[in-house]
């Protein structure tokens, strides 16, 4: 293959994927670190892109309602478990999940990956519906919510309202709250133990959710059809590196035996790309909690999902 353009790809900044850009095979790989919300509304706005990163559970919705101009790749550079993204205040009194029933909870994007993956480990886990819920979250939503959500949509920011007393519980990933300085913080996890929990739940499900994968526009995958291969080599081998150095355990005080620890439980690759029976188990949850929250109209297969020639790769390291 011989192609001399510029692919510019669009993405979180990461660890594993300092390595990306360069010459691959004839093509100039252009790994361009970005805040992904502006990236999501881009591509949610129908912007043209080359390569991104995106929303698994948007680019699911999208697809369902027809509206999809990109092609899915089983890189899976986004994932992060969901009982500690769930926030009380400081003086809450609140420490039980079986309480949400009763609270007013609010959150920032209702379709998020996120989200969906906390409605759906409320139920399997806890037995809450996400009918059963009063949620809360601001008006500039991406996708309107299912008819049988309790949804109240606001001009407020729901962040600022459970602070300010309006709400109990706020879920989102990345509160503004946690960028203050540690002694200034209003907000805490609503279960203080949630790392152990989250450890049981992996033991338990094998399960660590997947939320962001790789986009390639259609214009850019019918003009060249050999990239989705090339990025995922480029991807696996750049997070190879850094698996080798061990990027992000030399900086911080006892991270280099966390390290060691973490790597134990997840067999030495947290971030394991492609259609491996683990990753299969991960995308069928997300898929059924899609379906079953009424934000897809039908259920798609796996392989409906991802370029058919992405069924047959794997890493070898």
């Amino acid at each position: 293959m011989n192609i001399q353009n510029k692919i510019n790809i669009l993405g979180g900044d990461y660890e594993f994927t300092m390595s990306i850009s360069g010459m691959k095979n004839g093509i100039n790989l252009n790994y361009i670190p970005s805040k992904l919300p502006t990236i999501y509304k881009s591509i949610l706005n129908h912007e043209v892109f080359e390569v991104s990163e995106f929303s698994l559970s948007n680019f699911i919705m999208m697809r369902d309602r027809d509206i999809c101009k990109m092609v899915a790749l089983p890189i899976f550079v986004n994932r992060g478990f969901r009982h500690g993204i769930i926030w009380v205040r400081k003086d809450s009194e609140i420490e039980s999940l079986n309480d949400l029933k009763k609270l007013k909870v609010g959150i920032k994007d209702y379709s998020q990956t996120a989200a969906v993956w906390v409605r759906g480990i409320l139920h399997d886990e806890y037995g809450i519906h996400w009918s059963d819920i009063d949620w809360y979250a601001h008006r500039n939503q991406r996708f309107d919510a299912p008819k049988k959500a309790r949804l109240s949509l606001l001009d407020k920011d729901p962040e600022e309202m459970l602070i300010d007393g309006e709400l109990d519980v706020y879920i989102a990933p990345r509160p503004e709250d946690r960028l203050l300085d540690f002694d200034k913080r209003k907000l805490r996890p609503l279960l203080s133990n949630f790392i152990n929990i989250e450890k049981n739940y992996f033991n338990k499900t094998g399960i660590y959710p997947i939320n962001h994968c790789i986009m390639i526009h259609r214009e850019t995958y019918s003009k060249y059809p050999e990239l989705g291969y090339l990025l995922f080599k480029a991807y696996s081998d750049s997070k190879k590196a850094a698996l080798e150095r061990k990027i992000g355990s030399t900086l911080l005080p006892w991270a280099d035996k966390l390290w060691s620890d973490t790597m134990h439980i997840f067999e030495n690759d947290p971030y394991p790309h492609g259609l491996n029976k683990s990753n299969k188990n991960n995308i069928e949850k997300l898929l059924t909690y899609l379906f079953e929250q009424d934000l897809i109209s039908n259920k798609p297969t796996i392989e409906d999902i991802f370029v058919e020639e992405s069924l047959k790769w794997s890493e070898k390291f």
